[in-house]
């Protein structure tokens, strides 16, 4: 596996990172938060898939894959719930949230359905578990994505059933546990579809040319024009809370897109500054909304838009300048965390 074929997908991730924060804004208009949810979340899973295809995973025994994912998903996904506990603590104490939210929060890390973007984790962990399983098992590249196309329109039918069943009494303390594990489990599957299709895109399209290709730059610059043209017919979207409307153009936009940031991070300049985000983007993922950098970069940001005067272009210089507050503020975390904390994210120190 030589450095190249990471490089582009460390590059992918960092842009995927940069979309999930820029998301996260309330300043952007409805038609940018379209466009980023239509695909922000499936390239992850789509990436995994990819590196799941490259390092050859499938041909590993299952004990070691779990024991390799877990470390690498479940034990970030155990420090940094616990890392949100005295943040909660402190924002009872300063009236931010009331104990009944704190003890919703609790409940949502035990059952695996995490507090706020920790929620990507155990999907994450549940797809590549999945998808593992379905590649090795059925063997035949066709059978696997039929068997995922069916996947996806029973998750379709669950999934459209069920949520508004719950809804309505979330505020029970059994149904919050038992729909918070039903979401667990749903949002795994359907990353799973995802990953699956990146495993498959690397095995017929993207391992086949190593090097520079003008034609899969072009095809991947076709696939974001597609996006851009389709993705208001179906609007915001949120995986989190399983508000996808119609899985006919959420699943294969969502792949075109992903596919079409890949080809294109594949075929141009390396880009090291946002290739650092995406190999740690676990870390800014995990910490930029909870951890409070976001609300910090506003604040900070907030300083200086005075001078920037009204109108588009001074929003557009504010959503900027908090963009540049989070990722400096997260370069500095990403330090701290890789020289002395690696265990925090599974890792053992050098």
């Amino acid at each position: 596996m030589n450095n190249k074929r990471l490089t582009y997908l460390d590059l992918a991730k960092g842009i995927g990172i940069i979309l999930v924060v820029l998301g996260h804004l309330e300043y952007i208009s409805e038609n940018v938060r379209g466009f980023i949810s239509a695909f922000h979340m499936p390239l992850f899973f789509v990436v995994s898939g990819i590196l799941m295809a490259l390092k050859d995973e499938t041909s590993s025994d299952l004990k070691v894959i779990l024991s390799k994912k877990a470390r690498g998903l479940l034990i970030p996904y155990m420090w940094f719930s616990l890392i949100y506990i005295p943040i909660d603590i402190m924002n009872i104490i300063i009236h931010h949230i009331d104990m009944n939210t704190f003890i919703f929060n609790i409940i949502s890390s035990v059952i695996f359905s995490g507090v706020g973007v920790l929620w990507f984790l155990p999907a994450l962990f549940i797809a590549e578990v999945n998808a593992f399983l379905l590649i090795k098992k059925l063997k035949k590249s066709y059978i696997v994505i039929i068997v995922s196309a069916v996947l996806s329109i029973l998750l379709y039918l669950f999934v459209s059933l069920f949520i508004p069943m719950t809804e309505p009494v979330m505020a029970n303390i059994p149904v919050y546990i038992v729909s918070g594990i039903a979401r667990v489990i749903f949002r795994g599957l359907i990353a799973s579809i995802f990953v699956v299709a990146g495993y498959y895109s690397y095995t017929w399209l993207l391992g086949k040319k190593e090097s520079f290709s003008i034609m899969q730059l072009i095809a991947g610059i076709i696939m974001m024009i597609i996006t851009v043209l389709l993705f208001g017919i179906n609007g915001c979207v949120d995986y989190h809370y399983l508000i996808l409307k119609n899985y006919a153009l959420y699943f294969p936009l969502a792949i075109i897109a992903s596919l079409g940031v890949v080809l294109i991070c594949k075929n141009i300049y390396p880009l090291s500054l946002i290739e650092f985000f995406g190999k740690n983007s676990l870390i800014i993922m995990a910490t930029h909304v909870q951890c409070y950098i976001l609300y910090i970069a506003i604040k900070l940001s907030e300083l200086v838009s005075g001078i920037l005067g009204q109108g588009s272009i001074a929003l557009a210089l504010f959503i900027l300048s908090i963009m540049i507050m989070v990722f400096l503020i997260e370069s500095i975390i990403i330090l701290v965390i890789n020289r002395f904390f690696p265990f925090v994210i599974g890792k053992r120190k050098k």
